[in-house]
């Protein structure tokens, strides 16, 4: 079983992401005089284990989550920078500005607007500048959705629309052949991983290291199948049966939802009905001084 003490898996996670990103990083890369994006950095798992980094390099953090960048820049910021950002794709830096942008655990949750942020990264990044991401493939497809694992069938596939955030939140999974078709026309790939940690099957998110290209690119650029591939046609077939299913799911958890609750307010009523009962009753009125003293001696 795994710790289940949170402030040490919140730790002991960031330190391997740390570690991570320096395995994944082309031979050569140095921190010095550079700048770097924490995208989606949460409470800080992984940039706070680049401190020593800091003195040398600037780090920045920023995320949706508004609570969690206040602590951050009340606790972290010096020698670290953070921002808030919006669902909607937009940075506040210049064009060209950051070195490297890593991004754990969100391309993995963005469903219809994956092409906006990618074209944002793609701006804020310097000519070359390296973006880090991870994604959900091979490594997650039985863990995620019971489902095996159909690269031929899989492209960009968005699933649990509208999922609340406490539960996971909705998710996308990406075959290796559709991100190099589409991600490759902004970034050239320069590593792709289809999971972090070895097994039978084998588990963990896929990573994607992308250098930016110089290319003038729109989101219907991103966006556009990819001319003579079968598989796009199949993915969206595929697509289409998950989020049936999704549907048929989510309208017998409403059922059940809606079961229960009348079952709740059928119990309610019947509770207010006997208090209306034992009220109205002549030992209530009776014993009404009796209840009167009792509560005047607590």
């Amino acid at each position: 079983m795994g710790d289940t003490d949170p402030v040490k898996v919140f730790e002991e996670s960031g330190a391997t992401h740390r570690r991570l990103i320096d395995e994944l990083l082309p031979d050569g890369w140095g921190w010095k005089g550079k700048r770097a994006l924490d995208f989606g950095c949460g409470s800080g798992r992984i940039i706070r284990n680049f401190l020593p980094e800091a003195d040398e390099a600037e780090f920045w953090g920023c995320d949706i989550d508004r609570p969690s960048i206040d602590w951050l820049q009340a606790n972290l910021e010096p020698p670290f920078h953070f921002f808030a950002t919006e669902e909607a794709a937009s940075l506040p830096q210049e064009d060209g500005f950051f070195d490297l942008i890593y991004a754990f655990s969100v391309y993995t949750h963005f469903t219809d607007n994956w092409a906006g942020w990618m074209l944002e990264h793609h701006r804020v990044l310097a000519d070359g500048g390296l973006l880090l991401l991870s994604f959900l493939g091979e490594g997650m497809s039985e863990a995620l959705i019971g489902e095996p694992w159909d690269a031929d069938r899989t492209g960009m596939n968005p699933l649990l629309y509208g999922y609340p955030w406490e539960l996971g939140g909705p998710v996308a999974f990406n075959s290796e052949w559709w991100i190099r078709a589409h991600w490759g026309r902004a970034f050239e790939i320069l590593r792709l991983d289809p999971y972090v940690a070895d097994g039978d099957p084998p588990q963990g998110h896929g990573t994607a290291l992308l250098r930016k290209k110089p290319v003038a690119i729109t989101e219907e650029d991103l966006l556009r199948l990819e001319p003579d591939e079968p598989r796009e046609l199949a993915a969206i077939q595929h697509n289409v049966e998950q989020l049936r299913d999704d549907t048929l799911r989510l309208r017998t958890e409403n059922a059940q939802l809606r079961e229960h609750l009348a079952a709740a307010q059928a119990a309610a009523a019947e509770h207010e009905r006997l208090r209306h009962e034992i009220e109205a009753s002549s030992s209530w009125r009776l014993t009404a001084p009796l209840r009167a003293a009792k509560a005047r001696r607590r």
